[in-house]
């Protein structure tokens, strides 16, 4: 079974919907956009590593270089998911640019999941 690692926008959905016990993975940046993902049970928190940055930076510069710059929010959430073999589940666009760059980028794309910065997460 593959394991799954949630961006922000997965975890916004599922809280709204009164899912308190999830199964996966989310990264300590998606915490501290979403904090209230603390009170989702099972669901192990990743923190980076040295390796993580260095490979989103690398991801970083073929962004540049292509034209594409993407948050390093969301570069750093790829390459958690990327150094782990984790599937990424997400709506949010960017990570299909990131694939573009690394084709081992694993994506559940999910369009229910619409939100942005800016939404009210209470």
């Amino acid at each position: 079974m593959e394991k799954i690692l949630y961006d922000t926008c997965s975890l916004i959905a599922k809280y709204r919907k009164g899912i308190r016990v999830l199964e996966g993975f989310t990264t300590i940046l998606n915490v501290i956009e979403f904090p209230k993902a603390l009170e989702v049970k099972k669901l192990m928190i990743i923190y980076p590593s040295t390796e993580d940055y260095r490979l989103a930076i690398l991801l970083s510069k073929d962004l540049l270089k292509m034209g594409k710059p993407v948050p390093a929010v969301d570069i750093t959430i790829a390459a958690v998911a990327l150094n782990r073999n984790l599937v990424l589940e997400t709506s949010d666009k960017h990570f299909k640019i990131i694939r573009e760059i690394n084709r081992e980028l694993k994506l559940r794309l999910v369009d229910e999941y619409k939100c942005s910065c800016t939404d009210d997460f209470s």
